[in-house]
Formats: structure tokens, C-alpha cells, sequence
């Protein structure tokens, strides 16, 4: 449970780093050069925002302040996305509720469920769109997956002092939304015009997307979904898998490819799951516990299918 801080803080400016480069890039060489770098930014900065996850989760460091920093700096200001909302909907709803029809998030992304309940729960229109289209339309509508998120974290927010009132974390996510627009669309569309800062950032946002349902699906989608929450550790085994993949890609995915563990004690941080996996495999194992393991890109089509 020690944190990682100066390593996880190097990690960040490394990622962080590589998507600027990326964006220079684009300004000095044009759309051709853009072709190629958006893809590498969109995955340099799915990773960046991963460290904020781990904010979230407060695993990132022992300080309370630096946390709430990292998760500020890297969701709201750097990707765009409420932390107030990435806590209701990922940390309390997600990891006290994996699978639970009619409350997982992330087993309904908006608009296709994983069960037939959530889709008898659906309108009309939206029944007839998964009953005919969900197969086929759902990686190429996940390019609208970090957009669709903004949208509800703007939402969530305008509606939070209504139930809450005007909290100093509510002010820190307006100011450090605020800052997101300016720096990402309004410089730029001054600099290089409005058609050249939209284009960009809704291809690099769009390529996130992706990359999120890549690092996500996997790890719930295809696993069995619950009526209800059994308020005990064994939900938590029944409902997630963890991803084998190369050192390369694992990289990449901050901890999640070992979802047992980051949903079991999420207060791990990502360098120690490794270890941890390893003691929790075996007592699993001793115990006649499941504890689901599988290759990537084999979760990868088990979600799809």
C-alpha cells in the first residue's frame, strides 16, 4: 500500500510530455503529420488521465492534498472531465457496484446495455437501436465516448449545489474545467484558427475514447451481471478479470490490467499490483476462490461477442 509518488509524478510528466510533443508536432508539420500523431497522443493521454484515476482512489500519494492535485490536474483540467463526477460515477457507483444491473455505469454505457433488464429499462427507440445495432456499432461510436462523458460530468455539475451547495470542490472543478477549454480550444483557435483547434481536439479526444473502451470493456463486459450487490469481497472477484498483456502495453493501462486487486484494496497503487495479484491468486487458489486471469486480447473478443 506505499505509494509510488515520485515515480507515479515522473510517469505523468513523461506522458504528459510525449502528448505535447505530439501537438507541436502538428502545428509545425500540418494535417499530414497530424495523421499519425493524433493516434500517439490519444494513448499517451488515456494514460496520463489513468494517473488521475489513481488520485481519485487516493493511491497516488499519502498526502490528501497532492490527490486531490493530481486527480484536479489530470481528469478537469487536463482531459476535460469533472472529478466530482468521475468519484459519483466510477468510484461509488463502479467499485461499490460492478455489474449490478440497473447501476454499474460502465456496463451501460449510454446507449448500449449489457442485460436484458437494462434493456427492457430502455425507451422504445433505444431497444430497437440495441436490438439492431449494438453488435457492430459500438467501437466506432466509442470515438464519442470521452465526449459523451464531458457532457454528463457538465451536468452533474450544474446540478451538484442544487443538492449540495457551493462546495470549495465544486469551485476547484469549474476553475479547473474552465482552464481545460481555454487551453485546449479557445488559444489554439485563436493561434490557428477554429476549424484547425476543433478538428484537432475532437480527433485526439475522440482516439481517448477508444483507447477507454479498450482498457475497460475487457475487465467487466461478458462477466456475469448481478440482480444486486452482495456487500462482500466475492462480488468483487465474480465481476472482474485481470488482462495478461506485455510489459509494453501494461505500461499503458496504470494498474488496470489487474482489475482483482485495484477492485479489492483500489488504494493500491499500480506499481505494487503485481505483487499483490501474486499473493491473491494463490489464496484464492488455495480456497477454491475464482479468481479470473485471462490473455487480453481473448477478454478483449469475449467482451465484444
Amino acid at each position: 500500500f506505499e505509494p509510488a509518488e515520485l515515480r507515479s509524478w515522473g510517469k505523468l510528466l513523461f506522458l504528459l510530455s510525449v502528448v505535447a510533443a505530439c501537438l507541436v508536432g502538428i502545428a509545425l508539420e500540418g494535417w499530414y503529420a497530424a495523421l499519425f500523431l493524433v493516434p500517439i497522443a490519444s494513448i499517451f493521454a488515456t494514460a496520463a488521465a489513468m494517473l488521475g484515476h489513481e488520485g481519485s482512489h487516493r493511491s497516488f500519494s499519502k498526502s490528501p492534498g497532492r490527490n486531490a492535485f493530481v486527480t484536479h490536474l489530470a481528469f478537469p483540467m487536463f482531459s476535460g472531465l469533472s472529478a466530482l463526477y468521475w468519484r459519483e460515477k466510477h468510484d461509488r457507483l463502479h467499485h461499490g457496484h460492478p455489474n449490478v444491473e440497473g447501476v454499474d455505469p460502465d456496463v451501460r454505457p449510454w446507449p448500449f446495455v449489457s442485460s436484458k433488464g437494462d434493456h427492457e429499462r430502455s425507451t422504445p427507440g433505444l431497444r430497437w437501436f440495441q436490438r439492431n445495432f449494438q453488435a457492430w456499432a459500438f467501437w466506432p461510436m466509442s470515438t464519442l465516448l470521452a465526449i459523451g462523458m464531458r457532457r454528463s460530468s457538465v451536468i452533474y455539475l450544474f446540478d451538484y449545489p442544487k443538492k449540495h451547495g457551493f462546495k470549495k470542490e465544486w469551485w476547484m472543478d469549474v476553475a479547473a474545467l474552465a482552464t481545460h477549454y481555454v487551453g485546449w480550444l479557445l488559444v489554439p483557435a485563436l493561434i490557428f484558427g477554429p476549424l484547425v483547434a476543433f478538428c484537432v481536439y475532437f480527433a485526439l479526444w475522440g482516439g481517448v475514447g477508444v483507447c477507454l473502451a479498450l482498457v475497460f470493456s475487457p475487465a467487466h463486459i461478458g462477466l456475469p451481471i448481478m440482480a444486486e450487490q452482495n456487500n462482500d469481497w466475492l462480488h468483487q472477484l465474480e465481476t472482474t478479470r485481470n488482462l495478461e498483456m506485455p510489459k509494453i502495453v501494461s505500461f499503458f493501462f496504470i494498474g488496470l490490467d489487474y482489475q482483482a486487486e485495484h477492485h479489492l484494496f483500489p488504494k493500491i497503487p499500480h506499481k505494487h499490483l503485481p505483487k499483490a495479484a501474486a499473493i491473491t491468486s494463490e489464496l484464492c487458489k488455495r480456497n477454491g476462490v475464482v479468481h479470473l486471469s485471462v490473455p487480453y486480447l481473448y477478454a478483449l473478443a469475449d467482451a465484444a461477442k
